[in-house]
């Protein structure tokens, strides 16, 4: 609690002292929280959730939900929100493989399913909805992103073995997973 006090008024000191340019603060503030964060990872402060609520499936530190409903992605990101999530975000190869089998396992749609990953604000800017960070881990079709038809919105496309598709945000019945 005294580190987080100390921490706290260095930042605000740092804040104002250039009201014109607090670039290299915001930078710094940001360094300083990603230090803190893998701190409290390492000592196991922060750990997964005991259990997900009823319906919802583990894998690692998240809890996932896997709907039966089929929505376009907006409606499908939207529903999520309601729920207390968002669309699914993924950070690398297992967790992809992981949402894949359990897609594979799930109610099947015909296009396949949503995923966070659109660049609604800005073409060609693919970032995830639950942070706006941009991709590090991808699994594209072939040929993919396209972009052919505006398409803004990402999911994983069943005729494909679950590869990533780019397609227009407006498709029906895609499956909703958080």
């Amino acid at each position: 609690m005294f580190l987080s006090a100390i921490l706290f008024m260095c930042c605000i000191s740092m804040i104002f002292s250039n009201p014109c340019d607090i670039s290299d603060e915001k930078s710094m503030i940001s360094r300083m929280l990603q230090s803190i964060e893998k701190k409290l990872k390492a000592s196991g402060e922060c750990t997964a959730p005991a259990n997900c609520p009823a319906g919802w499936t583990k894998y690692k530190t998240h809890c996932y939900f896997f709907s039966p409903d089929g929505k376009n992605w907006h409606d499908a990101a939207k529903q999520c929100q309601n729920i207390g999530g968002y669309l699914v975000q993924i950070t690398d190869s297992a967790e992809n493989s992981w949402v894949v089998d359990k897609l594979k396992k799930s109610v099947k749609h015909t296009l396949g399913s949503w995923m966070g990953l659109a660049d609604v604000k800005k073409e060609g800017d693919l970032r995830w909805v639950g942070d706006s960070s941009a991709v590090s881990y991808s699994h594209w079709h072939l040929g993919e992103p396209s972009n052919s038809t505006n398409e803004d919105c990402v999911h994983f496309l069943s005729q494909a073995n679950y590869e990533w598709n780019d397609a227009p945000c407006h498709l029906d019945n895609m499956g909703v997973y958080l």
